[in-house]
């Protein structure tokens, strides 16, 4: 794999012997030497006018794309076009710079691609918002993948990485306009030549395309319905935010390639573990003594109900209260867990106190679960108690796998971490919680028991809670099924969602 392509800087030679010839990488010399310290060379200089000369008119193709598929949507069916433009963008530059791909690639390409047509099968905003995040985080771990060996990379290494790639393709952005100028400088001729035909061509094609479209139109109404729906109004604002998107599109796609392609990132895991192991089994062992008296409790007031609870406190506030308190220690504790992993040395001791605070985190996680099982027994379902269920779940497959590299310190958590919440997540996306919620509030049998139901929260689900709704009357569907149908676009093409053209025709037949 040729991790170097896109490097532009020259390797010291070392004092103690001659250094041997290097093969010079098809796009890019070695890193690691400031760009102010020397005057690079032709070939250095040849190198980046070939990156720009085989990069440039994908990216600006990719930024269209880009552009076409996403700007002022990014839950129709065109999201998960996008991530087929973007794969193959990607996949093109890494055989144009004979990186080889690596296994495991096409398991991050399908994850993102299942992201997109979740996004494109929801009306849920706070699903499609996590869809985009998640698409944006598996790229980024793909290319990390591909342009490093990651192989014995630890959970803080990958983090790492994550955030250096992000910010270091912001500061690649000056890359693009000097790789453009070293291309103008040594082709100037030869591109002088070509942009000139290409002109000839842009100026033959555009009306002869007009004549074409014209008459496509006329004879097919489904494709004249298409040119129709795919018009814009060219005001200030939609020229501005298409530019805007385009620009983001081409520079980030441009920028993140070339900071990979430098290879700055370190590949080597330099162990951390150095610090006092009695200073943690001190800290462990202290925090232990109140989480076992907490975990006791929990067993025999909770779960038991057999202790007698302090005066003017029923059972069912104590079980209700507390939940989003503990989830939050939770979180703390796997933090503390993975701190004491990555920093202190290992120690039998310093294991054990690490696994008895995650039993106690076990017993945390099934309390914080019980209560708000409780309250939602009480109070209904809402998109954030299910987001909390589910976290509890996450965090405790996770804590399995932190469990296992107590012991066995080179067990793949990164990889075991990614797999287990991925596969959750896909859970939780393609179960469309708002359906859920308003199936569970709206049962008969339950709402004798709940309190205070909450109909305009119901009438502010998304999409996806329409199967359900529309076998209700009342104002509050009214109300639902009017924001519905006011914002149809079932016949625009390009932000044609499933979710939400499912209800629009639910509603319209009423």
């Amino acid at each position: 794999m040729n991790e170097t392509t896109f490097s532009t800087n020259t390797p010291q030679p070392t004092p103690q012997a001659t250094p041997q010839p290097t093969p010079q990488p098809a796009w890019g010399t070695p890193p690691h030497t400031p760009y102010s310290i020397y005057r690079e060379t032709p070939e250095q200089k040849q190198a980046r006018a070939a990156l720009f000369a085989s990069l440039f008119l994908p990216t600006l193709i990719y930024a269209g794309l880009y552009t076409f598929f996403l700007y002022d949507t990014v839950s129709s069916i065109t999201v998960p076009l996008f991530v087929i433009a973007t794969v193959a963008y990607c996949f093109y530059y890494m055989n144009k710079a004979k990186i080889q791909l690596q296994k495991g690639s096409y398991f991050y390409a399908a994850a993102m691609l299942l992201l997109g047509f979740s996004s494109a099968s929801t009306g849920s905003a706070p699903i499609i918002v996590m869809n985009t995040l998640g698409i944006i985080f598996l790229l980024i771990c793909m290319l990390l993948h591909n342009f490093y060996n990651d192989s014995g990379w630890t959970f803080g290494k990958y983090a790492s990485s994550v955030f250096l790639s992000v910010f270091g393709a912001i500061g690649c952005i000056g890359d693009l306009f000097s790789d453009a100028a070293c291309c103008q400088q040594l082709r100037k001729h030869k591109r002088q030549s070509k942009l000139i035909y290409i002109g000839i061509g842009i100026a033959i094609a555009i009306p002869l395309l007009l004549v074409i479209i014209l008459l496509l139109s006329f004879a097919d109404a489904v494709f004249a319905q298409f040119i129709r729906d795919i018009r814009i109004s060219w005001n200030p604002v939609t020229v501005i935010g298409i530019g805007a998107t385009f620009l983001f599109a081409l520079f980030s796609s441009y920028c993140g390639i070339r900071y990979l392609g430098k290879h700055q990132i370190k590949e080597t895991v330099t162990s951390r573990r150095k610090f006092e192991p009695l200073v943690a089994i001190t800290i462990l062992a202290l925090i232990s003594v109140v989480y076992l008296i907490f975990s006791l409790i929990q067993v025999l007031y909770l779960f038991w109900g057999k202790m007698q609870l302090p005066q003017n406190y029923t059972y069912a506030a104590y079980a209700r209260e507390g939940f989003f308190q503990l989830l939050f220690v939770c979180m703390l504790n796997v933090a503390i867990v993975l701190f004491m992993l990555a920093f202190f040395r290992k120690n039998t001791v310093l294991n054990i106190l690490l696994a008895v605070i995650s039993f106690c985190t076990y017993i945390m996680l099934a309390s914080s679960a019980y209560r708000m099982v409780m309250y939602i027994q009480n109070y209904n379902l809402t998109f954030l108690r299910i987001f909390v269920l589910w976290s509890l779940a996450v965090i405790a497959l996770l804590l399995a796998g932190i469990l296992i590299q107590i012991f066995r310190p080179g067990f793949p958590l990164f990889q075991y971490g990614l797999a287990i919440v991925f596969a959750s997540y896909l859970v939780l996306s393609f179960s469309h919680p708002d359906y859920w919620i308003a199936k569970y509030n709206l049962d008969d049998s339950h709402q004798q028991a709940a309190q205070n139901m909450d109909y305009f929260y119901l009438s502010r689900l998304s999409s996806d809670a329409a199967p359900v709704i529309s076998h209700y009357e009342g104002d509050w569907v009214d109300r639902y099924s009017d924001r519905i149908l006011a914002s149809s676009e079932s016949g625009n093409l390009r932000r044609f969602n499933f979710s939400r053209a499912y209800a629009e025709n639910l509603f319209a037949e009423e």
